[in-house]
């Protein structure tokens, strides 16, 4: 990559860290919330121990494509702002499917690309990874707003797509705890 596409792609992302997680606006989170990029860092975190646990249990991960697809996975957000959970009908889900997958090609070099599209697919065990520390994190960051009393965050607690380990021990493990933690229950599987 040259050195004018690397500083075209440090200015695509660059709007991830002033753009605010819509999901907490929505719900009157006070004060200063997360930003999308807070959120990366975060997911980038939980996906780092994720990757530990899973080897330390004698499985094989690609820890490196689990990173790089955790920094990637809310790339088209850049462009398009974080559409919250309460907008998505299924031909919202579909429209967007379609924009972030136009704004990714024209944001990110081809090989990255190709890592979105897999966290996208979710069918290796490296996407599921990332899914999983998408949303363990986000349950955290609920915890903690929860508890300092920063809004009405109920959709969160009571949403059980909130809550989908991918298959992973790890995660279901951390959403136990942090519903302990807050004082609740997992809310029920939808059938």
């Amino acid at each position: 990559m040259t050195p004018d596409a690397m500083i075209d792609v440090v200015l695509g992302l660059d709007p991830l860290g002033d753009l605010p997680r819509t999901g907490w606006v929505l719900r009157g989170v006070r004060g200063d919330c997360e930003s999308i990029a807070a959120h990366t860092v975060g997911v980038t975190i939980v996906a780092m121990m994720f990757v530990d646990a899973v080897r330390a249990r004698g499985e094989e991960v690609d820890g490196e494509r689990v990173l790089r697809m955790a920094v990637l996975h809310d790339a088209a957000e850049a462009s398009m702002g974080d559409v919250p959970m309460p907008s998505k009908t299924p031909e919202v889900r579909a429209a967007l499917a379609g924009l972030e997958r136009t704004i990714v090609e024209s944001l990110l070099p081809g090989p990255w690309v190709n890592t979105w599209e897999e966290a996208e697919a979710r069918l290796t065990l490296e996407a599921r990874i990332v899914k999983a520390a998408d949303k363990v994190q986000m349950m955290v960051k609920a915890l903690r707003y929860d508890g300092q009393g920063r809004g009405g965050l109920e959709d969160f607690w009571n949403n059980p797509g909130n809550f989908a380990d991918q298959g992973l021990p790890e995660a279901r493990a951390m959403f136990e705890a942090i519903v302990a933690r807050a004082g609740r229950e997992l809310p029920p599987a939808k059938t």
